[in-house]
């Protein structure tokens, strides 16, 4: 992330819980202070009031972490095929291939490379071939993204529910108070 989500100061759970952030799930270049921003703007959003919503909170961001993660290497992978696509492993090279190598290693000039960008529908073709060069992999990270959607959403609906059931015991206790007006007694 190369914007800040968080301009204000980072939430931060319960001394008690810390030890559950101590380590966030960063690989590559992941950046902490972008995962602290990501997780602060989740908590701002959701306003844990105990030790449940904290864990609940905790959860969603780390598997919203993985799905961010998880689609960043689809893209890649996409990409890397789509270069394959356009240019052949150079290990694949043909009997031709070789013969104008070796006239060219002794005339340079005999075969000069062109140096050219595809052309629109070229690079479709290219992008449609690296997502059939990819499919195995794409199908993969697509299951990955899906099992962490599927976690991810059952935190929430459960955070939902928590909410709701809380509100309900709020507005029961609310109702059993008698609402009376205070007026001294004679003496």
């Amino acid at each position: 992330m190369s914007r800040s989500l968080v301009t204000a100061t980072l939430i931060k759970p319960p001394k008690e819980l810390e030890q559950f952030l101590d380590d966030p799930p960063l690989v590559g270049t992941e950046r902490r202070e972008d995962y602290d921003n990501f997780f602060s703007a989740i908590a701002m959003a959701v306003k844990p009031v105990d030790a449940i919503d904290w864990l609940m909170v905790i959860d969603v961001a780390y598997l919203s972490w993985e799905i961010r993660r998880e689609r960043r290497i689809k893209a890649e992978i996409i990409k890397l095929r789509q270069r394959e696509a356009q240019f052949p492993s150079e290990l694949a090279m043909m009997r031709v291939d070789f013969e104008r190598e070796k006239i060219a290693a002794k005339d340079p000039s005999a075969f000069k490379k062109k140096d050219r960008k595809p052309e629109a529908k070229e690079e479709d073709s290219m992008l449609a071939k690296g997502y059939i060069l990819g499919d195995y992999d794409i199908d993969v990270i697509d299951k990955r993204i899906a099992s962490y959607e599927y976690r991810r959403n059952t935190a929430l609906r459960e955070m939902y529910l928590r909410s709701e059931k809380m509100a309900q015991l709020l507005e029961k206790a609310s109702s059993d108070v008698i609402d009376g007006e205070f007026t001294e007694a004679a003496e």
